[in-house]
């Protein structure tokens, strides 16, 4: 990862970049992403990275697979991003984020179709504004530890097809 960061960010036109599967290790400086505004996919699975994980890392990404590393916090900053995002698939499970899941989901993009962070150690209880996800149909938060009682999701949820929060 360290000798790709700088290089990436000149590739202006890139639509996916696809890291998955390489043994990388170290940790993901975002910066050097945000100027790829052509990027829809961004997958960093099955590697060693370490450290945060931020899933808005380029304005039109809809796609952003973080899953099986050693990611310690996970958040969605948009720092140079736009309001408007476009993120629609999001997977950070098998990870250790230990982190609270109203922090979490502070920031996360009201237009996010699938948020997947099984297998994970977030603790606290889901937050209360999370049942405005309208577009919502897989959240999987299964093997953490959360606590506390669940959003009212049937009421304002309608497209929501699978909620899995097994083994807490």
């Amino acid at each position: 990862w360290e000798y790709t960061k700088y290089g990436l960010a000149n590739l202006y036109s890139l639509e996916t970049l696809n890291l998955a599967n390489n043994r990388l290790t170290g940790t993901i400086e975002y910066p050097p992403l945000y100027n790829l505004h052509s990027l829809t996919r961004f997958d960093v699975s099955g590697n060693q990275i370490s450290g945060e994980a931020n899933a808005l890392v380029a304005p039109s990404l809809k796609h952003a697979d973080l899953s099986n590393n050693y990611f310690t916090s996970m958040h969605f900053d948009m720092y140079k991003v736009s309001p408007l995002q476009s993120l629609r698939f999001c997977d950070v499970s098998n990870n250790v984020i230990q982190e609270d899941a109203s922090y979490i989901f502070n920031n996360i993009p009201t237009n996010i179709v699938q948020f997947v962070a099984s297998k994970n150690e977030i603790f606290g209880s889901l937050p209360v504004w999370l049942n405005k996800l309208p577009q919502l149909r897989q959240f999987d938060m299964s093997s953490n530890a959360l606590s506390g009682e669940l959003p009212e999701f049937a009421d304002s949820i309608s497209s929501l097809q699978e909620l899995d929060l097994s083994n807490q």
